[in-house]
């Protein structure tokens, strides 16, 4: 049993530290965007961080297969750090984001090995709890970070809230090497080092990250650097539409052997679990990194006070999500949960298109908790209901699925926010002719210095437009909030219940079979 407490510990305190990297950026990110005179590329600060971590999902869930869960999650989290070391030093925009980008590989190995030896580590009957309680820990990151990044941001430096992961990292390090206990469930495959490299499907994963990079590339240039129409903005779209067409008919050719094995993806649950991750991953990101946005440049708050003003949502979440485990295992069924947390999600980013400059504190905090508990309500469900209704070889790809969705949400969806974002404050700017404002100058501001170059008597003005363009962003959250409760009804009722009176089943005949070989041996 201390082992496994053991286990579980450690488990919890690296998938921490996974969450604390991608939250604390959030608040950040304004300042940053002024720092290097980057508003255009706030869209990226998330997207390169979110698209390593999905294109390297299955590459990992192989590697798990493949090698020992402790020592592919040291190499994880130390890939993470060395990202958070050029985040912390990046001189310029552009080494900021492969800093970004290079942390996202090492999150994306972390977020694999956490669940891979939770479900190696955690009876069958306390996953639910286990998932919910990992989301629910999760959240209390997500709660800290944005305030200690504010603090770092406002009193001492934004790239302190990178420099902060070193000495945690090393504290991670340190327990994974000297106390994490490699559970006993989980074995390496022994085959050649060039058998195991040929299952890894790097071809496969080039050509997605390929088409991936492209999209993104023509939604930031699209409409602001460059017309829709040109070359520029229509060569990456036909490339990545190619490329990704070349992806599929490449996966359907290796059946069994492709990143998403038939087995899971034609699951009619398993399938739309990863729909429903990726419409709830989509409406939280643009939130995580609009909302403070909407805070400091609307209602003028700094880092640190916007980090504050965002507690509401995280801590609905995260009540919602500790105790919906402790539900799940009540009622036995995900799919109300499922349903009712994505109804709640739609409506509470719903009324986050009407804020206005005058919005009270009490309708932005109300807000702010519905949509949170609806998130807490949604999020943990389809890792339950993936390990429900696949087979025990297929959870760790199953798993695996299911991030590569969140993560893949999270890249297109702050790209595609941050595109609507840009193109209606142009058009605002232009469509109102406000003397001596230019569009261009306001965009490449950053998200909050572009007050400080406006006169005094047209600051109502450009602020309305602003406000416009950041609450427009949030019908798209709206939108996937509603397919992601579409989703939820297509999915079959499958109780857990089922699930873990058959793992206690097969634990018994374990035992059986274990204790029979003992009398044999006697």
């Amino acid at each position: 049993m201390f082992p496994l407490l053991q286990r579980g510990r450690t488990v919890l305190l690296t998938s921490l530290m996974r969450v604390q990297d991608n939250t604390i950026v959030g608040t950040a990110t304004p300042t940053i965007s002024n720092g290097f005179h980057s508003l255009t590329d706030i869209g990226w600060y998330g997207s390169a961080y979110q698209l390593s971590t999905c294109s390297t999902q299955f590459l990992f869930g192989k590697l798990y297969t493949m090698f020992r869960v402790k020592w592919l999650l040291v190499i994880s989290v130390a890939i993470l750090e060395i990202g958070s070391i050029v985040s912390a030093a990046a001189p310029n925009s552009a080494a900021f984001i492969v800093g970004r980008a290079i942390a996202g590989c090492g999150a994306s190995g972390v977020l694999n090995g956490v669940l891979i030896a939770g479900s190696h580590t955690v009876p069958l009957r306390w996953r639910p709890i286990f998932n919910s309680t990992v989301g629910g820990l999760e959240c209390i990151a997500m709660i800290v970070a944005p305030v200690i990044g504010g603090a770092l941001t406002t009193y001492v430096t934004w790239r302190w809230c990178f420099w902060l992961n070193l000495p945690i990292g090393g504290f991670t390090l340190a327990v994974l090497i000297f106390v994490f206990k490699q559970p006993p469930g989980q074995k390496g495959v022994e085959k050649s080092l060039l058998s195991k490299t040929k299952q890894l499907n790097i071809p496969s994963l080039l050509v997605f990250t390929g088409s991936i990079v492209c999209l993104l590339l023509a939604l930031q240039w699209g409409g602001t650097t460059y017309p829709w129409s040109s070359g520029q903005v229509v060569t990456p779209l036909v490339v990545a539409g190619v490329s990704f067409a070349a992806f599929l008919a490449y996966e359907t050719l290796r059946k069994d052997e492709a990143m998403i094995p038939r087995s899971v993806i034609l699951d009619r649950t398993a399938g739309l679990c990863m729909l429903y991750a990726f419409c709830s991953s989509a409406a939280f990101n643009v939130i995580d990194y609009f909302l403070p946005i909407w805070f400091q440049a609307i209602k003028g708050a700094t880092a640190t006070k916007s980090g504050q003003m965002l507690l509401p949502s995280i801590i609905g979440l995260s009540v919602a999500a500790i105790s919906s485990g402790f539900i799940l295992s009540a009622i036995g069924y995900y799919t109300p949960l499922m349903l009712l947390g994505s109804a709640m999600m739609a409506i509470g980013f719903g009324f986050f298109t009407t804020f206005q400059p005058s919005t009270t504190h009490a309708a932005w905090i109300g807000w702010q908790v519905m949509l949170g508990i609806g998130t807490g309500l949604s999020f943990p469900q389809p890792w339950s209901a993936t390990q429900t209704v696949l087979a025990a070889k297929d959870v760790p790809l199953g798993l695996a699925g299911v991030g590569f969705a969140i993560s893949l949400a999270a890249a297109v969806s702050i790209s595609v926010s941050q595109n609507v974002f840009t193109n209606l404050l142009r058009e605002g700017l232009q469509a109102g002719a406000i003397p001596g404002v230019d569009a261009g100058d306001i965009i490449q501001q950053g998200a909050t210095g572009f007050l400080q170059h406006i006169a005094e008597n047209e600051r109502e003005s450009v602020l309305m437009i602003y406000n416009s363009a950041v609450t427009s962003c949030f019908w798209l959250p709206v939108a996937a909030a509603c397919v992601g409760f579409v989703a939820a009804l297509g999915m079959n009722w499958n109780s857990v219940k089922g699930k873990q009176k058959e793992g206690d089943e097969e634990e018994k005949k374990k035992k059986n079979e274990t204790g029979s070989e003992r009398e044999l041996v006697a």
